[in-house]
């Protein structure tokens, strides 16, 4: 288990992977609106799943049709973007 924080690690994923800053990220905002295409997102969550040691419900993940929705899967918060 790592000792960073998911949504710190995720944010790095977002900033050097996405070229996009995870607070001003909308929670309605669409993968799609945001340019991530689903295999962004796959790898994403896998690699949640590698570094901390846990599984993720499939269909949660599957799901999810919003950037806040999928941050609700991995129990990350999300504020509003301003």
């Amino acid at each position: 288990m790592s000792d960073t924080p998911i949504r710190d690690y995720l944010a790095e994923f977002l900033r050097t992977q996405c070229d996009l800053e995870f607070d001003t990220i909308a929670p309605d905002a669409t993968p799609a609106e945001l340019g991530l295409d689903s295999l962004t997102v796959l790898s994403m969550i896998v690699l949640v799943e590698k570094k901390y040691g846990v599984a993720l419900p499939e269909r949660e993940v599957a799901a999810a049709q919003t950037f806040g929705e999928l941050m609700d899967v991995l129990g990350v918060p999300v504020a509003p973007a301003s």
